[in-house]
């Protein structure tokens, strides 16, 4: 098999793991209590900052050093441009309920481009050295470890679809297709592996950048529901720690 064939089912498994994440929209109540809510959306919080720090700036600042450009400017310009992206979103969408949903929806998936991209070109990469078994199992790693963090993601976009009065089938539709792109830019990735190499960097900060944005914009304040409850703050730390030592033991 080649790299577009291994590309195309390791992104396939990242995207399967997000389908299992967003089928736990049928093992929780529509109603549910603020503190579950308060922890769910702090949990995934956590998550997407640690993997924004993890698995999208850090990388994207090595890659760019890598091919010899200035890292942190390339990953400055690209987490703004993330941002940027998402403020004109806020601008353009006026209702609230629908406003933070489709702003969630684009962040996640907006991270999984180029974590379906970088997949994609670490299979390309291994297949050009054939006898290179660090390249392959590390291409193997890094699809795993990317399933892994899939899981919550697919939580924590259908779960608010849920609280803003969509139904559970359509929650899971949308939450489960936010990782759709994993699999089309992973084997666009493989195939054009040494053109799209050099702007890795910039795609990966990008998606940070928009991720971060809608951590601070919305999913911290949702997660807040009245001043003395620590829910969504312990939801926050336990997902941050979780995917800090998942990225890290699995980088």
């Amino acid at each position: 098999m080649n790299g577009v064939g291994y590309a195309f089912l390791g992104t396939l498994f990242t995207f399967g793991i997000t389908t299992l994440g967003a089928l736990n929209v049928y093992m929780i109540r529509k109603k549910s209590g603020h503190t579950i809510e308060a922890l769910t959306l702090g949990f995934a919080g956590g998550v997407m900052i640690a993997a924004s720090v993890w698995s999208l700036l850090i990388p994207g600042m090595e890659r760019a050093e890598a091919l010899g450009q200035i890292s942190y400017l390339v990953v400055s310009v690209g987490f703004l441009a993330g941002v940027g992206l998402l403020l004109m979103v806020d601008k353009l969408i006026q209702k609230k309920k629908l406003k933070n949903t489709i702003m969630l929806v684009l962040a996640v998936t907006a991270h999984n481009i180029p974590e379906g991209m970088a997949i994609g070109i670490a299979f390309a990469m291994s297949a050009a050295e054939p006898g290179n078994e660090a390249l392959f199992s590390g291409a193997i790693a890094l699809a795993i470890g990317i399933g892994i963090q899939n899981y919550p993601e697919g939580t924590a976009v259908a779960l608010p679809l849920i609280r803003d009065g969509m139904s559970k089938r359509k929650a899971f539709f949308i939450g489960s297709m936010s990782a759709i792109v994993e699999p089309i830019f992973g084997v666009l990735a493989a195939i054009l592996a040494g053109r799209m190499l050099s702007y890795m960097p910039v795609f990966l900060a990008m998606a940070a950048g928009a991720m971060i944005y809608v951590v601070v914009e919305e999913l911290i304040p949702e997660a807040h529901f009245e001043d003395d409850d620590k829910s969504g703050t312990l939801g926050f730390v336990v997902g941050f720690i979780l995917m800090m030592v998942l990225d890290i033991a699995l980088g």
